[in-house]
C-alpha cells in the first residue's frame, strides 16, 4: 500500500502536498468580456481561490493526469464563444495538472447533440459537452455519461454545500434524474416578451399589459396606428411578430396555466390549457394584431415600430441593443412575463449544462477537474456577461452589479427567475417539440383543424414517435 502511494505523493508533491490541500491565497482580478459586439466589458473584481491541487486519497493514477487532453463541445457562438476560448487557454495555461482542454463549437444545442452522439459510436468520444439538460438526461440513462455524485461530494474535489446552495434551486433541480447528477448548470435563459414601452404611452398606454385582455388591446391599437398612418410599407405590422418556436409556444401554454403539462416527469400537451393558448394566439392573427415577419430576426422590425411586443430571450438583448442603437432609435424597452389571465405568469426558464462522458476514469477526472474550475464565481460571471445569460447561482449574480447598472433589462430578469419555471429534462422533449410547432402551424393555417381535434392529433402523434 506505501509502496503504492509513494510514486503518486513524489509527482503531486511537484505541485502541492501530497495528504493536505494547498490552496493559493485569495487574490482580486479584474477581467473583460467580449460581447457579441467586439466590445469588451470589464467584470467586476473578484476575489477566488484556486482550487485545490490533488491528494493521494482520489481513485485514480494522478500522474497520468499530466498532460491528458480533454475534448469539449458547445454550441457557444459569437460573444460567448470567444470569451470561453479564452477561459479554456487561461485554465491550459494555469492549471498545476498540465491539463489541456480542446474545444470545437457547433453553432446549435440540436448539432451539438448529434456530434457528440456520433462520437460516442466511435473509440474516439468527446469528453464533455454543453448542451440542455434534457439531452443529458437521454445520455445519462444510455450510459454514454457519467454520474456526478461521486465527484460532487468527494471531500476533496466536491462543492461545498454553501456553494451548491448558491446554485438557484429550480436550475439545479433539473440536473437531478433518478437520484443521479447528470450535469452542472452553466448558463440560464428567460423566455418573455420586449415591450416598446415609449410607443406604447403615444398610444395612449400608460402602464404595461399584465392580463391577456390588456395586452390584446395594445396590440389590436398598435397594429390599427400602422394600418392608418401615412405610412404604406408599415401596413399590416404593428402587433406581436408570430413566433412559432417551441419554447415560445411553451411559454403561452404557461401562460395560460398549462404547466401541468410536464408534471410528474412527463409530457402531456393535449389539454384546456394548450387549446386556450392556441386559440388566443389565432385571434390575434385574426384581428390583425399579430403578423408574420419575413425575416428570421424581429429586432429590425421592433426598432421600426413595426411590432409593439416581440418575444425574445436574454442572448438576444444584447443584440437588440445594437439594432437600437444603429437605428438610432431612442425609444425605452422592457422586458415583461408573459401575461396570465388575472396577472403575468411566472416566467418559463432553459439553460445550458455541462456534462462528462464516459470514457476513462482519469480522462473523467480531469473534466471535473475542469467544469469544478468553470463553476468558480468569477468565470461564470465572464461567461454570463458575454452572452448576456443569468448565471446558475446567487453568489455569481452578486458579482454582476456593473454589467446590472449598465443593461437595466437584466437586472429586471434577474428579479424574475427566482419566481420562474424551469423545464425539467424530460428526454420525451426532443419528439413533442417539432410536433408542437407543426400543431401550431396547423392553427394558423386559413381553415384550421378544430382545437380539439387538433389537441387529439397532437397527442397520438407524440405518442407514436418512437
Amino acid at each position: 500500500m506505501i509502496k503504492s502511494i509513494a510514486p503518486l505523493c513524489a509527482f503531486v508533491l511537484i505541485f502541492s502536498a501530497c495528504s493536505v490541500s494547498q490552496p493559493v491565497p485569495s487574490q482580486t482580478q479584474t477581467n473583460e468580456t467580449v460581447t457579441s459586439s467586439g466590445t469588451t466589458q470589464t467584470v467586476e473584481s473578484v476575489k477566488e481561490t484556486v482550487t485545490p491541487a490533488p491528494s493521494a486519497t482520489i481513485p485514480a493514477e494522478l500522474a497520468s493526469l499530466k498532460d491528458t487532453h480533454i475534448k469539449i463541445i458547445h454550441p457557444w457562438t459569437d460573444g460567448a464563444g470567444v470569451q470561453f476560448s479564452r477561459l479554456i487557454d487561461s485554465f491550459n495555461r494555469e492549471n498545476i495538472w498540465k491539463i489541456q482542454i480542446e474545444e470545437s463549437h457547433s453553432g446549435s444545442v440540436s448539432e451539438t447533440a448529434r456530434i457528440f452522439t456520433d462520437s460516442m459510436e466511435t473509440s474516439d468520444r468527446l469528453d464533455m459537452v454543453v448542451t440542455t439538460p434534457e439531452y443529458l438526461a437521454v445520455w445519462n440513462d444510455t450510459g454514454y455519461t457519467i454520474d456526478l455524485t461521486d465527484f460532487m461530494e468527494n471531500p476533496e474535489w466536491g462543492m461545498p454545500e454553501k456553494e451548491k446552495k448558491a446554485f438557484l434551486p429550480a436550475v439545479w433541480n433539473t440536473q437531478i434524474r433518478k437520484d443521479r447528477l447528470i450535469g452542472i448548470p452553466v448558463q440560464v435563459n428567460l423566455q418573455f416578451l420586449v415591450y416598446n414601452q415609449t410607443w406604447a404611452k403615444e398610444l395612449g398606454f400608460d402602464k404595461a399589459p399584465e392580463t391577456q385582455d390588456d395586452l390584446l388591446k395594445q396590440l389590436c391599437e398598435a397594429a390599427h396606428a400602422n394600418n392608418f398612418d401615412t405610412v404604406k410599407e408599415n401596413d399590416g405590422t404593428g402587433g406581436w411578430i408570430i413566433n412559432s418556436s417551441s419554447p415560445v409556444l411553451l411559454s403561452w401554454i404557461n401562460a395560460f396555466g398549462g404547466s401541468k403539462a410536464w408534471a410528474d416527469d412527463q409530457v402531456t400537451i393535449n389539454q384546456d390549457e394548450t387549446g386556450e393558448a392556441f386559440s388566443y394566439l389565432r385571434q390575434l392573427t385574426e384581428k390583425g394584431c399579430a403578423w408574420n415577419s419575413r425575416v428570421a430576426s424581429p429586432f429590425t422590425y421592433f426598432a421600426g415600430r413595426q411590432a409593439l411586443v416581440i418575444s425574445a430571450t436574454l442572448p438576444d438583448l444584447l443584440e437588440l441593443e445594437e439594432t437600437m442603437s444603429f437605428a438610432k432609435n431612442k425609444d425605452e424597452w422592457i422586458i415583461l412575463p408573459y401575461p396570465g389571465s388575472e396577472k403575468p405568469a411566472p416566467v418559463l426558464m432553459s439553460g445550458l449544462s455541462i456534462g462528462v462522458a464516459k470514457t476513462r476514469p482519469v480522462n473523467e477526472l480531469a473534466a471535473w477537474l475542469f467544469l469544478r474550475w468553470l463553476t468558480q464565481p468569477r468565470n461564470q460571471a465572464i461567461l454570463a456577461e458575454a452572452a448576456g445569460s443569468i448565471p446558475p447561482s446567487t453568489s455569481t449574480i452578486d458579482l454582476m452589479k456593473t454589467f446590472s447598472e449598465k443593461h437595466v433589462w437584466w437586472k429586471t430578469a434577474t428579479e424574475l427567475t427566482p419566481s420562474g419555471v424551469m423545464l425539467p429534462a424530460l428526454p420525451a422533449w426532443q419528439k413533442v417539440r417539432p410536433v408542437l410547432e407543426d400543431g401550431f402551424w396547423q392553427m394558423l393555417q386559413p381553415t384550421p383543424i378544430p382545437v380539439p381535434t387538433l389537441m387529439e392529433q397532437i397527442d397520438q402523434t407524440i405518442k407514436s414517435v418512437p
